[in-house]
């Protein structure tokens, strides 16, 4: 099952949290907007009784209504002309309205609901009417005897949402997609710290463990560097401890063998009787464990050494790492070629290539030494940089190359050795962001071992 990513996850559930806030925020928006357009009309609703109340002023106060005890019909109502009821329908086109004189009808509109389910109470009341739902207000005169009531449908005072939606349906979809990609631009760019950090711990070494600075990231990764720190510390005193402890082993294990080898060697010189080839293998057993001691103290050094890219002579670096090993070897027992002569820089760790290139050399030496001949050449190009050391000894066989660069792991060769020396050039070559390659030389016989640094992007 494919994990989806941080930044997808959040965008999901701040999208959904938007959406929620956005529709809960669209609930509270409409309930508060139809409570307003209820009182609103209901205002209208006033104010339509007190309009109609006052164009029957004249009429009021020549004492019409009062000579009315009847009910009259529309056709011959006095109190209301035809051009003041077409007045008021023109100014309030969405009601009906009726008066009423001492409980009796002496005026009405010529619309609307029917004239006896009109509550004829004062005030605002809700009634029904011929199936529909009507609100009404009751507005009593100064002689209580009048009663001017105005009506409307609670279809008309409804607001309806639908329309709206529709008119802003284009503005609100290119709101929305806008509002996303700028959502998603946020997330990725605040989640960038996340993959700076990522590329900056990719980037250490094992053995780097130096503290990371709290002010070159933001407040919110504070608590994640405080722990990493600590981490780092705790790692710091775990690896000098094992360096102390693996230093401790050399030192405890180097000085029997030592004793071993010189008790030996002082026994075939002083018991002649005794057998020389016991004494021989007793001394190559010896040799061989001070190797594996060697070995096991690099492996772990390499382990806390710090990696420090550099431009390095490259060139140079193999001529120390050549004439160290010349004084560890008899005269003129190798020959060694370095091409080209002259200096080739690159950028890489020099301790660590060191290390490597010491290792692949050794181990020529050791069991190649009967070809006599060891060629190591540098190329360079835009993106690499390779080292080839090629011996002239009776190669490895393909099936056997990659079991080679294996600890512990050893040829068919009867030269004493710990099986370590290629192993270490491996993680040399890894610490300095390289890798080694064995083949068989092209220009006859012997191994050739292939040492390739990548270019340092930064």
């Amino acid at each position: 099952m494919r994990r989806s990513s941080l930044s997808t996850r959040l965008y999901r559930r701040v999208l959904l949290l938007l959406a929620l806030t956005g529709l809960a925020m669209g609930a509270i928006l409409y309930t508060v907007a139809s409570r307003e357009i209820a009182r609103a009309s209901d205002a209208q609703l006033v104010n339509a009784s007190r309009l109609l109340y006052m164009m029957m002023q004249d009429e009021l106060a020549a004492g019409i209504l009062t000579a009315h005890g009847k009910h009259l019909s529309d056709a011959d109502d006095p109190l209301l002309s035809a051009e003041e009821r077409n007045a008021f329908q023109a100014s309030y086109d969405w009601c009906m309205f009726a008066v009423f004189w001492d409980g009796k009808v002496v005026a009405q509109s010529g619309w609307g609901a029917p004239v006896s389910l009109i509550p004829r109470q004062q005030g605002l009341h809700d009634f029904t009417a011929v199936g529909d739902h009507w609100r009404s207000y009751g507005l009593p005169g100064h002689d209580r005897k009048l009663l001017i009531v105005v009506a409307e449908r609670h279809s008309i005072r409804e607001f309806s949402i639908v329309p709206v939606l529709r008119q802003l349906a284009l503005p609100l979809l290119m709101l929305l997609a806008a509002g996303m990609f700028m959502l998603w631009w946020t997330l990725r760019r605040s989640l960038s710290e996340v993959n700076r950090l990522t590329s900056t711990l990719y980037d250490r070494s094992l053995a780097d463990l130096t503290p990371l600075a709290p002010m070159d990231w933001s407040s919110e990764l504070e608590p994640l560097i405080v722990a990493l720190n600590k981490l780092f510390a705790r790692l710091g005193e775990a690896y000098e401890q094992e360096q102390a402890f693996t230093d401790d082993v050399a030192h405890e294990l180097r000085t029997p063998l030592a004793a071993i080898r010189a008790q030996a060697q002082l026994l075939s010189r002083t018991a002649p009787t005794l057998p020389n080839d016991d004494i021989s293998r007793l001394i190559k057993v010896v040799d061989r464990a001070n190797d594996l001691v060697d070995g096991m103290l690099v492996m772990a050094r390499l382990n806390a050494t710090t990696v420090s890219r550099r431009s390095v002579d490259v060139h140079a670096l193999v001529a120390e790492v050549v004439a160290e090993t010349v004084m560890n070897l008899p005269p003129d027992a190798m020959e060694f070629t370095v091409t080209p002569d002259h200096i080739v820089r690159w950028r890489c760790d020099a301790a660590s290539l060191k290390i490597a290139l010491s290792a692949v050399i050794d181990n020529a030496t050791r069991h190649a030494r009967s070809g006599g001949q060891v060629d190591i050449a540098i190329m360079r190009s835009m993106d690499r940089l390779v080292l080839t050391i090629g011996d002239r000894g009776h190669g490895v066989e393909a099936a056997d190359r990659d079991r080679l660069l294996r600890r512990f792991e050893r040829g068919t060769s009867a030269s004493p050795g710990s099986g370590l020396g290629l192993s270490i050039a491996v993680k040399a070559m890894a610490l300095a962001g390289g890798m080694i390659q064995l083949d068989n030389r092209q220009d006859g016989v012997g191994l050739l071992v292939i040492l390739t640094l990548p270019a340092d992007l930064d």
